[in-house]
């Protein structure tokens, strides 16, 4: 009787460990339940000779949210602009895969399209891997534009945190 009450035990918390985990879990498979994203940007702009690197953490920002109705995001006194972004899965055959595509409309980049670069995210933070110990568990993404065509601005995007609908 003891050994069947321990197996019982057991399987109590194994379904109540699954339980858990699943509720973690993303509960849409849509991309239009995310309410908000923050984001981390870094700037590193070479054309300040005393040099110019600096990183913000986001307000919560909607999604889709149109140019001339977003805030401006102050990368200390590296670059500002309005960040807007939009999330959908369109280009995944994984329904819990989405693209999030940003836009960062820099008051650096005088004579070029803003900086772009999209985001491949599952809905959750990265898991550590033993092979993969050198990067970041933010799911973000890497681009780099020139000023006139001769000072390099190196821009980084992470998803810090979000909130489903």
């Amino acid at each position: 009787m003891a050994v069947s009450k321990q197996l019982w035990i057991v399987g109590v918390v194994m379904l109540a460990t699954i339980l858990v985990t699943v509720s973690c879990l993303p509960q849409t498979t849509k991309a239009d339940k995310l309410i908000w994203m923050k984001f981390l940007v870094t700037v590193n702009d070479t054309w300040d000779p005393d040099g110019c690197i600096a990183t913000v953490k986001t307000k919560e920002l909607i999604p889709d949210k149109k140019y001339n109705k977003s805030e401006p995001v102050r990368v200390g006194k590296c670059d500002s602009g309005p960040l807007i972004y939009s999330v959908n899965n369109a280009a995944n055959t994984d329904p819990h895969l989405w693209n999030v595509y940003l836009i960062f409309y820099s008051s650096v980049i005088e004579d070029a399209s803003p900086p772009t670069c999209q985001i491949a995210w599952n809905g959750t933070y990265l898991t550590p891997t033993k092979a993969g110990n050198h990067q970041s568990l933010l799911p973000g993404c890497f681009v780099m534009d020139s000023r006139e065509g001769y000072h390099m601005t190196y821009y980084w995007f992470y998803i810090l945190d979000w909130m489903w609908g």
